[in-house]
């Protein structure tokens, strides 16, 4: 899916902001108390979707190009100015204005419809998503609806030719040293999509937070047993328990954020979700806060 871009989405869009030179707000983390690693374990495998453990996670390689779609100009701009805050932090480059997006926030009245309608259309959201993905995060149980482009390509970024195009890539690339990263996971493309009606009553930095790691990240919906008072704390829990959500990003949401984007190209899903564990234990992610 090389060159997947933001598509179909004029009737989703409306009054959209860019913000990718704000000044950075201040940030505020909630007191936590420590958790034990195997309950982050379990919370690590959640928050990332279950992931294969032996498989690259995809990440954006190249700048963080964001838009943040809203009736709201101002709610909007605050919205963005989080999110790129967010990524700035977690170790993800970020473009300047002019840039073409690459990761879309958008706050809809009736997001499923909308998309329903985009798809019956004949347009696309993303260039070669399959309409088995498709139906899969229409079918979301929270009200929001997260699209992500990715390809495989050499840990160097060199592409991996296909013999056919819908085969896989086959990797022929060596390379020396069983620490040595073959192949790696390249976001191209973020789209998350919310319905307004269920993001009332949060707050700006809430959605934000929690848009930053849909955008940004590999993530799966969080199971409403996590939000219990004994489980670690996550802002993706925002839509399955609003009324106990933390209000921003917790340590282990941080931890996971710059785990993906500091370790080396290509690591592995067990070894990224390990050190965000260990981090998030030792209380490494909030020190910088």
């Amino acid at each position: 899916m090389a060159g997947a871009g933001l598509l179909g989405l004029a009737a989703i869009a409306a009054a959209p902001l860019v913000a990718q030179e704000a000044p950075a707000p201040p940030i505020i983390v909630e007191g936590e108390r420590p958790q034990d690693e195997k309950a982050l374990t379990d919370l690590a495998r959640d928050l990332a979707g279950r992931p294969r453990a032996d498989r690259p996670l995809a990440r954006f390689e190249q700048p963080l190009c964001l838009m943040v779609a809203s009736g709201d100009i101002a709610l909007g701009k605050e919205i963005a100015e989080r999110i790129i805050d967010n990524a700035r932090r977690a170790g993800v480059r970020v473009r300047g204005r002019g840039c073409k997006t690459n990761a879309l926030l958008t706050l809809s009245d009736d997001a499923h419809a909308q998309l329903v309608d985009i798809r019956k259309s004949g347009k696309r959201i993303f260039a070669g998503l399959s309409q088995r993905k498709i139906d899969a995060v229409l079918g979301a149980r929270d009200p929001v609806y997260v699209f992500q482009a990715s390809e495989t390509t050499a840990a160097s970024g060199q592409a991996i030719p296909k013999v056919m195009p819908d085969d896989q890539p086959t990797n022929n690339v060596t390379a020396m040293g069983r620490l040595s990263r073959l192949t790696r996971e390249d976001m191209l493309a973020a789209l998350v999509v919310v319905d307004n009606a269920a993001v009332t009553g949060l707050t700006p930095v809430q959605i934000a937070d929690y848009a930053s790691l849909r955008l940004l990240a590999p993530t799966g919906e969080v199971d409403v047993a996590e939000a219990e008072a004994n489980a670690p704390r996550t802002i993706m829990t925002l839509f399955a328990a609003p009324a106990s959500a933390p209000q921003t990003m917790t340590r282990f949401d941080r931890a996971y954020l710059k785990a993906l984007y500091r370790m080396p190209a290509g690591s592995l899903a067990r070894e990224v979700l390990r050190v965000a564990v260990v981090d998030s234990a030792r209380g490494d992610a909030s020190q910088e806060d």
